[in-house]
């Protein structure tokens, strides 16, 4: 079971919260747990718990925090579920991805693309947990060698753009970990565990 801990970085640059993680295949798919700690407009701690089938596809997606809680699962052409015990239904195909400020989701998103692609994404707020559609594109730059914090990995190279905002950023995916993720998130603990990749 590979689990580590990121360090979350702000708008300045400097660190202003962690992300502990732990993540694991099942007999159905893949599962990822995290805590959130940060202090960036203020104090906010968060669980993300987030299963997707074999082919990579959101099964479930469960965030708690102190003030909200988001339940979402997709059912025959809409994500189903719940806010603060509220019945969300959202229109949901194939296609779609799911995004949160937390590395698993682009993860999730790099597994299942194969080439550079713009894809509607259902976009969830950190702070308020309520769910937009939005465009975001994935550029697929290849293979690459990355230095972190806690080794070197054999990756792929992705740029990651929000098309709404034009906000953008190259992370690097090895196994099922986003090794690096620049400007947002730096991987700084981690143990492969008897599944993960390692660091070369």
């Amino acid at each position: 079971m590979p689990q580590g801990r990121y360090t979350v970085i702000g708008d300045d640059g400097s660190s202003v919260g962690s992300e502990a993680f732990r993540c694991a295949p099942g007999p159905a798919g893949w599962r990822y747990v995290s805590e959130v700690d940060t202090n960036e407009y203020g104090p906010h701690r968060a669980t993300v718990d987030v299963a997707v089938d074999a082919a990579w596809r959101i099964a479930r997606c469960r965030v708690r925090t102190a003030e909200h809680e988001l339940l979402l699962e997709p059912h025959d052409g809409t994500l189903e579920g719940h806010r603060d015990g509220e019945s969300l239904a959202l229109p949901w195909g194939p296609e779609d991805h799911l995004d949160y400020l937390t590395p698993v989701t682009n993860l999730i998103s790099c597994r299942r693309l194969e080439v550079t692609a713009e894809i509607g994404v259902v976009f969830v707020d950190p702070f308020s947990l309520e769910a937009t559609r939005e465009r975001q594109r994935y550029e697929l730059l290849g293979p690459d060698q990355v230095d972190t914090p806690v080794g070197r990995f054999g990756a792929t190279r992705w740029r990651y753009t929000s098309l709404a905002s034009g906000w953008t950023s190259e992370l690097w995916v090895a196994g099922d970990v986003v090794v690096r993720y620049d400007h947002i998130f730096e991987l700084v603990d981690y143990d492969a565990g008897s599944t993960g990749v390692r660091p070369t």
